[in-house]
């Protein structure tokens, strides 16, 4: 896994590079995150966490992003 990051006039980008066996990973603990904060009854943070899944699949033709519900995030 690499990392980098460059500064741009936006901010700072940041690329974190990996296999398709470390990406499997961390989807896997995301959802692990997501079903704890389901669990505790923090429905926002279980939709800031589909919505981070979302955009980190930006691009992926094999992803269906998950729906949210308006106002969910707010």
């Amino acid at each position: 896994m690499t990392y980098t990051r460059a500064d741009t006039a936006d901010g700072a980008r940041v690329t974190l590079e990996m296999s398709s066996d470390d990406f499997a990973s961390l989807l896997l603990l995301v959802g692990y995150a997501a079903g704890a904060a389901r669990g505790r009854g923090d429905m926002h943070m279980f939709w800031k966490w589909l919505d981070f899944v979302n955009r980190m699949n930006t691009g992926n033709p094999e992803f269906m992003p998950y729906e949210i519900p308006e106002g969910a995030l707010s």
